[in-house]
């Protein structure tokens, strides 16, 4: 029997331990948080939990609804029509059908109707690889002009991306319009039991296939034994022994991991950065607005825009309170990032007393999270260097966010990367003969933090 170890308890590390046990092989999985999830973890609040930071589902979303079906969860699945609303100098626009283009007062006239042919042709160009070559602040200038950018495109570019937004490419930009703007009106999913459902869901499982998932337990280095065999070193233990390894973690830190192994240069000299984001949930008696996420624009707030939850997921869930998501994108290494949570939080709560005062007297409770390397910051050209899945074949391989260009980075995008990966490990590691174990490993002796292998 093969031996795997699986770094990183996200969307991505689960998909890959449901994956890889699939083929008859002893999985571990490394999580250095306390919870599985990544970021769709979650929070204790009075007798449920609520997600630090928001997630829907989309129906198009095939690989991660293959996830939920095969999970048992598809009965609880809820699907609902959710409106955007545009919010411009204080003033809420929807923006949602063609006629609400055409009303939106922001722009000229003329500019709703380039606006209009900009998505026509968004539609018609998909993902056209010459996309990749060209930013997207170029691209939308060209189409739509140099005053409909900077009121409309480079607020939403810049919530998302930072200073840095310049550089994104239009290939990305038209992957994100296709997924959410060109498929008829706009519905979105969520789980009745939230996320969280998704997780546990997961988590069960794994561990009904023997899987062994070890919490607290931070992978610091990835290196080569001299069996051959590969082996994960955490902190305050000596390598453990595997076959083979797959890394989630974002490049950054498997970049970090692999400085001893001959890993490709294209791969280990490739510079991506990572946005972070704040994330603010506030519970409330009274609902913002109809809307399910809306830009804040040349409002004078700190927030960039809000999620309100609530008009996805049933107030149930809430104990009927609306749930709302207050949310900056930043850089790990902003000052915003590393403001202190009350700071923050009445910031935020600034921004909801100037905007919907009747709402804001009604707030219950409020919470701060914040991750650092959430939305890879990618770069004209990338498509030509994205990192293969199989970095050393046989032994070592690669599913994170950096690859899941030019497709949106979400939950679905990390599935669908597990998907591809999944056929080439296989018939890779079947061609590598099984190698003696020399060095312990953690299935012969329980770790402090893990989660040992059960039947339910």
């Amino acid at each position: 029997m093969r031996d795997a170890a699986i770094i990183g308890g996200g969307i991505s590390g689960l998909a890959a331990a449901l994956a890889v046990s699939g083929l008859g092989h002893r999985v571990t999985l490394f999580e250095s948080d306390t919870q599985l999830g990544g970021l769709g973890t979650t929070f204790p609040w009075r007798d449920t939990h609520l997600e630090r930071f928001y997630h829907c589902l989309l129906p198009n979303d095939d690989s991660l609804l293959e996830r939920v079906r095969e999970l048992g969860l598809e009965s609880q699945l809820l699907w609902r029509k959710t409106h955007m609303g545009f919010m411009y100098q204080r003033r809420t626009w929807p923006l949602n059908t063609p006629r609400d283009l055409l009303t939106f007062g922001p722009l000229s006239i003329f500019e709703r109707l380039r606006m209009g042919v900009l998505g026509i042709r968004v539609k018609r160009a998909g993902l056209a690889g010459d996309l990749d070559d060209i930013s997207a602040e170029e691209w939308i200038r060209s189409h739509v002009g140099a005053r409909v950018f900077e009121i409309l495109w480079k607020p939403l570019l810049s919530a998302k991306i930072g200073d840095q937004y310049g550089s994104i490419p239009a290939l990305w930009l038209s992957s994100r319009m296709n997924r959410e703007k060109c498929a008829g009106p706009e519905f979105k999913g969520c789980l009745r039991g939230g996320y969280r459902s998704l997780i546990v869901a997961f988590a069960m499982a794994l561990c009904r296939r023997g899987v062994t998932i070890r919490l607290g337990m931070r992978a610091e280095a990835i290196e080569q034994l001299p069996t051959g065999r590969m082996g994960v070193r955490v902190a305050g233990h000596d390598a453990f022994a595997f076959d083979y390894v797959i890394s989630t973690s974002p490049l950054i830190h498997f970049q970090s991991m692999t400085r001893t192994l001959p890993i490709p240069t294209s791969v280990r000299d490739l510079q991506l950065d990572y946005q972070g984001v704040m994330s603010g949930v506030f519970l409330t008696r009274k609902p913002f607005t109809p809307y399910y996420w809306m830009p804040w624009v040349d409002s004078d707030t700190t927030a960039q825009g809000s999620i309100e939850m609530s008009n996805l997921v049933p107030l149930e869930r809430s104990r009927g309170l609306h749930v709302n998501y207050l949310v900056n994108y930043t850089h790990r290494s902003s000052e915003l990032f590393s403001l202190e949570s009350d700071t923050m939080l009445a910031r935020y709560r600034r921004d909801i007393e100037q905007l919907y005062p009747e709402p804001a007297a009604t707030i219950e409770e409020a919470f701060l999270f914040r991750a650092p390397f959430v939305e890879p910051i990618w770069t004209t050209g990338y498509a030509r260097q994205v990192p293969p899945t199989s970095v050393i074949p046989g032994r070592l391989y690669l599913a994170c966010t950096a690859q899941v260009y030019p497709r949106v980075n979400s939950w679905n995008s990390c599935c669908a990367l597990v998907d591809e990966m999944i056929p080439r490990l296989a018939e890779e590691v079947a061609g590598i003969a099984p190698r003696p174990t020399t060095r312990q490993t953690p299935h012969d002796e329980p770790t402090p933090g893990a989660v040992p292998a059960r039947q339910p």
